[in-house]
């Protein structure tokens, strides 16, 4: 294992529990704006309840900790459009998820940011020591530990995935990486993260959506960073900021294209398929995926039964509905109808926070 000079071993002498992690439904009535907090418990139920709140608000992870004795732990988290945030403040311990608790359908990018103490984060036979100001990524499809050897404040922020448009090699060369606060684009970055996670709203639903797309956006901007694909210059990463926030403005038009989009930006079709292809992806896929996400909200809202599939695809920009119900099953498992039928208790999880 490749480790940063001064790392101590997290794994020495704990206490671990890995019990049973329950379901995101135990906990919803629990999940609100004050959070949760082992200090009111037994002692000898802290660290049972503990590693039940990390598994409901992230993935199946096992828990240790140095010791059997008394354990402080709080957790809150809140949502920002599609980005999911959680501020933990805790005694030192260690999370770890291994093969055995990973499932196909858990496929979540997290970016954790510390405030207070030190971290360690591994995965890929890579280890990263962090300091206050400083955030590394981790892929919960893959094994994980993060370990804290002394009290800790912690920020996490969730996101699906396929959100982030960029390639598959260079986000995996990002895990256990430090990203420090005070150097290259984390000095836009890591502020910006923390000042979103301390300042939790309330957010209309529009603004949410403009601010998780903006975090999205630096988050991609810092994994080409890292990867050393910086061919663009910053006018033109500019300018893909601005196409980006175009392309969400206009999903609701039909007419919304590769061409629609030049014209607009006065660009050539060509140099516009390029600015994409830097970051992995096409025009095409990038409207998709945001209709797509768009009506799947949409879908997932209660008290939205009355309103038809056609008319949710026609409002996205959607000119079949059949396409949009083929299209939405090729991205979620599901049909738009499935997903409707749950979408009260899909809609649940979402407002707080929950994986299951």
């Amino acid at each position: 294992m490749a480790t940063e000079s001064g790392t101590a071993n997290p794994r020495d002498n704990v206490t671990t529990h890995p019990g049973r992690c329950v379901s995101s439904v135990e906990y919803d009535e629990q999940v609100m704006s004050d959070g949760w907090s082992t200090n009111a418990l037994p002692v000898g139920d802290q660290l049972a309840f503990w590693h039940d709140v990390v598994c409901a608000t992230f993935v199946p992870l096992d828990v240790a900790t140095p010791g059997s004795g008394p354990f402080s732990g709080s957790l809150s988290s809140h949502r920002v459009g599609s980005l999911r945030m959680a501020a933990v403040g805790a005694d030192p311990h260690r999370v770890t998820r291994g093969k055995r608790l990973i499932t196909s359908g858990d496929e979540y990018l997290h970016i954790g940011l510390l405030c207070k103490g030190q971290a360690v984060v591994e995965q890929d036979e890579r280890q990263a020591l962090l300091h206050p100001g400083d955030l590394a990524f981790y892929d919960t499809t893959r094994p994980f530990m993060l370990g804290f050897r002394e009290p800790m404040e912690w920020k996490v922020f969730m996101l699906p995935r396929r959100l982030l448009s960029v390639p598959e090699a260079d986000l995996r060369r990002m895990s256990a990486q430090a990203v420090r606060g005070d150097d290259g684009v984390g000095r836009l970055v890591n502020p910006f993260l923390a000042r979103l996670a301390e300042q939790c709203g309330p957010y209309g639903e529009e603004s949410g959506a403009r601010l998780a797309a903006g975090a999205v956006c630096l988050l991609e901007t810092l994994v080409a960073e890292r990867s050393g694909r910086q061919e663009l210059t910053a006018g033109a990463d500019q300018l893909s900021l601005r196409i980006r926030a175009f392309i969400d403005e206009h999903l609701p038009d039909p007419g919304l294209s590769p061409e629609s989009i030049a014209r607009a930006h006065r660009i050539s079709v060509r140099y516009l398929h390029k600015l994409f292809q830097h970051d992995g992806t096409t025009v095409h896929r990038r409207i998709q995926q945001r209709r797509l996400e768009e009506a799947r909200r949409e879908l997932s809202k209660q008290g939205r039964a009355a309103v038809t599939i056609a008319s949710v695809a026609h409002r996205w920009g959607f000119a079949d509905a059949a396409h949009f119900s083929r299209s939405f099953r090729a991205a979620y498992d599901m049909t738009p109808r499935e997903w409707r039928e749950f979408g009260s208790s899909a809609a649940r999880d979402a407002h707080t926070g929950t994986v299951t």
